[in-house]
C-alpha cells in the first residue's frame, strides 16, 4: 500500500475541542472533522459541538513523517483522548462520498442524487444531493417520515413541513400528490437550499417557505416535524393548532427513550398509533382530536 495520508483519531470532549483543533491546524493538518460519538446526540445543532466528539485529522504523508506525528501526540498529551494513528491509501474521495448516498427507495418514492439513477419503472423520483441542510433520506428520522408520507398522501392535501431543512419531506409530499406544502425553518440557509431543491423537482409553485415568525400558516391535513425532542416538547400546542381536526401529525427526531415524554405532551391533542422504529429512532404519528 502506498501511504498517501496519516489519519489521526481522537475522542475529544467539547470543552477541549477548540484547543485541539488549533493544535492540529498549527501542526499542518489538511482536514479536520468532528463526528458524533454518542448516538443520543446524533442530530447536530448549528454552531455547537457534541459533548463528546470523534475528531479525525488527515495529514499528507509526503509532508509529515509518522515519527513526527507520533511525537506530536506525545507532546500534546493526546493519549488522554485515546489517540490513534493509521496509514490511509490514496482514494477517490468524491466517489467514496457518492457511494454513501445512492438512490434510495421509500415505497413508491425514490430519492435520487445527481450521480445515480432510479429504476426506469420508479413511480416517483425526488432529485436531491447531500448539502448544507439536513435531510437526504439516509438518516432513519427522515426515512421514517418519507415512509409515513408515502402511506398517508391520498392527493390534494395541504402539508406543513415544520423544520424543513433541505425541503425533502415537503417536496416528497408534493410529488406524491399533495396540493400545497409549507416549509418552515429557523435557518435562512436551509430555506434557500429547500427553494433550490423545490425548483429542481418542479414543485416551486406549490411550495411556500418561511421562518416561523414570518407568515401565518393555514391548518394542515398533514404536518411533519423532523426536529429535536426538546423543540417538539416546546411546540406541542403550536403544532396541534396547525393541524386540522382529523388531520395527521408525524413527529420524528426522537430517540426511543424520549417517546413517552413526547406522547404525554401531545396526548391532549392527538390519538397516537403505535410508534414506528428504525435503529435508535422513533416516529410518533397520530390523528388530531376534535375540539381540543
Amino acid at each position: 500500500m502506498t501511504v498517501a495520508w496519516w489519519q489521526l483519531d481522537l475522542q475529544v470532549p467539547a470543552e477541549a475541542a477548540a484547543a485541539v483543533e488549533a493544535q492540529l491546524l498549527e501542526a499542518g493538518a489538511d482536514a479536520i472533522t468532528f463526528l458524533e460519538q454518542d448516538a443520543s446526540e446524533a442530530l447536530f445543532v448549528a454552531g455547537e459541538l457534541w459533548q463528546n466528539s470523534h475528531c479525525q485529522a488527515l495529514f499528507a504523508a509526503d509532508a509529515h513523517a509518522e515519527a513526527d506525528l507520533r511525537a506530536l501526540i506525545e507532546r500534546a498529551a493526546w493519549q488522554q483522548y485515546g489517540a490513534s494513528l493509521q496509514a490511509v491509501a490514496d482514494q477517490d474521495w468524491v466517489s467514496r462520498t457518492q457511494a454513501q448516498f445512492p438512490a434510495r427507495q421509500f415505497g413508491k418514492l425514490w430519492v435520487v442524487p445527481s450521480w445515480d439513477r432510479a429504476p426506469e419503472d420508479a413511480p416517483y423520483e425526488l432529485h436531491l444531493d447531500p448539502g448544507q441542510a439536513f435531510g437526504t433520506g439516509a438518516h432513519p428520522t427522515t426515512s421514517r417520515c418519507l415512509h409515513f408520507l408515502e402511506s398517508h398522501i391520498r392527493g390534494g392535501e395541504c402539508v406543513i413541513d415544520y423544520g424543513c431543512g433541505s425541503g425533502i419531506l415537503a417536496i416528497a409530499a408534493l410529488l406524491l400528490g399533495a396540493k400545497i406544502a409549507y416549509g418552515v425553518d429557523t435557518d435562512p440557509q436551509a430555506l434557500k437550499v429547500a427553494m433550490v431543491n423545490a425548483e429542481r423537482n418542479g414543485v416551486i409553485e406549490q411550495f411556500q417557505l418561511s421562518l416561523p415568525e414570518q407568515n401565518p400558516l393555514p391548518q394542515a391535513d398533514i404536518l411533519v416535524a423532523n426536529i429535536l425532542a426538546g423543540p417538539l416538547l416546546q411546540l406541542a400546542a403550536t403544532l396541534a393548532a396547525l393541524t386540522k381536526p382529523g388531520g395527521w401529525i408525524a413527529l420524528s427526531g426522537i430517540l426511543h427513550s424520549q417517546e413517552a415524554g413526547i406522547q404525554e405532551a401531545y396526548a391532549p391533542y392527538f390519538n397516537f398509533a403505535m410508534p414506528q422504529h428504525e435503529e435508535d429512532w422513533s416516529l410518533l404519528y397520530g390523528q388530531r382530536k376534535s375540539g381540543d
